[in-house]
C-alpha cells in the first residue's frame, strides 16, 4: 500500500488503534460543535458574567483564566518530561519526538505566564477535560512511537522534513500569540481587531502555523495515530477559527475586514 511507504506499518496494539479512530472522531466532533457555536467555554467565547446574583456553588466551579489555561497544558508537558525516564536510550526518531512534544507544551505554559493577557474566568470542568484529553493523546503517541520501533523504517524518512515544519509552525505560532498579546495593556480589558503580521490575510494565523507544526510532529512520528491526531486537529482549528471570524464579525461589524478569512488566506 502506498500509504506504507510514508507509515510505520500499524501495531498489533488494539488500545492504539482504538484510540486513533476516537481521537479522530472526537476531535471533528469537537471542530464541528465550535462551528455551530455549541463549545465556548475558553478565552473570549467563555461566560465570565460572575454577578452577585449566581449561586456561590457555581462560582466554586470556574479559575481564573491564567490558572485554567495551565491546567490545559501542564500535564501534557509532565508526560513529556516523564516519557526520558520512561523510555531511555531510544533511536534519533522517538527521542526526536518526546523532545518536540515536551517542548510544544513548554512553549505554551511559558506563553500562559509571562505573554498571554487573561480576563474572567473559565469553567474548572472544562480545563481539567481539556488537560486529561491532552495528556491521554500525547501519552499514546509517545507509546504508539515506541511500538513502532519493533516495524522497519517507512521507504520515506520525514523526520527532518518534519523538524522543520515544527520549528516554522511553532515560531510562527509564537510571533502571533505575541502580537495578539500586545494588543491589549494590563489594564485593558477590551477585545480589539488584531493587526500585523498575517492579521491582514486571516483571523487565526496563531491556528494556521499550529496546524503547520503538528504536520511536522506526524512527519516525524509517522505513526498512524499522529496522523490522525493532526487531521482530527486540522478540524478542530477550522471549526474553532470559523467561530472566531464569527465573534469578531459580530463584535465589531463592518469595522472587521471582509476579506480576512478564519484560516486558510483567500480560501478560508
Amino acid at each position: 500500500m502506498a500509504i506504507s511507504l510514508f507509515l510505520f506499518t500499524s501495531t498489533p496494539s488494539l488500545f492504539i488503534n482504538a484510540m486513533s479512530i476516537f481521537n479522530l472522531l472526537a476531535l471533528i466532533t469537537s471542530g464541528y460543535m465550535e462551528m455551530i457555536g455549541k463549545n465556548k467555554q475558553y478565552a473570549k467565547f467563555c461566560d465570565n458574567d460572575t454577578g452577585s446574583n449566581k449561586p456561590k456553588a457555581k462560582e466554586k466551579l470556574k479559575l481564573p483564566s491564567r490558572i485554567g489555561m495551565l491546567v490545559f497544558y501542564t500535564p501534557s508537558f509532565l508526560v513529556g518530561l516523564v516519557s526520558f525516564a520512561v523510555f531511555p536510550h531510544q533511536d534519533p526518531r522517538f527521542v526526536m519526538v518526546i523532545s518536540i512534544l515536551t517542548i510544544h507544551f513548554f512553549k505554551r505554559i511559558l506563553e500562559v505566564l509571562f505573554v498571554h493577557k487573561f480576563s474572567g474566568y473559565m469553567m474548572l470542568n472544562v480545563s481539567i477535560t481539556i488537560g486529561l484529553s491532552y495528556g491521554v493523546s500525547i501519552a499514546t503517541m509517545i507509546y504508539a512511537q515506541y511500538l513502532s520501533q519493533e516495524s522497519s523504517e517507512p521507504a520515506f524518512d520525514l523526520k527532518y522534513v518534519g523538524l522543520g515544519m515544527f520549528l516554522i509552525g511553532i515560531s510562527g505560532n509564537f510571533y502571533h500569540h505575541y502580537i495578539l498579546s500586545s494588543l491589549r495593556n494590563k489594564a485593558d480589558r477590551e477585545y480589539k481587531i488584531p493587526k500585523g503580521g498575517l492579521f491582514h490575510f486571516v483571523i487565526c494565523p496563531h491556528y494556521m502555523f499550529e496546524i503547520v507544526e503538528f504536520v511536522g510532529v506526524s512527519c516525524i512520528c509517522q505513526t498512524g495515530f499522529s496522523f490522525c491526531f493532526t487531521l482530527g486537529t486540522v478540524f478542530l482549528l477550522m471549526g474553532r477559527s470559523y467561530a472566531t471570524r464569527k465573534w469578531y464579525v459580530s463584535k465589531f461589524g463592518g469595522r472587521f475586514g471582509k476579506d480576512v478569512k478564519a484560516l486558510i488566506p483567500y480560501l478560508f
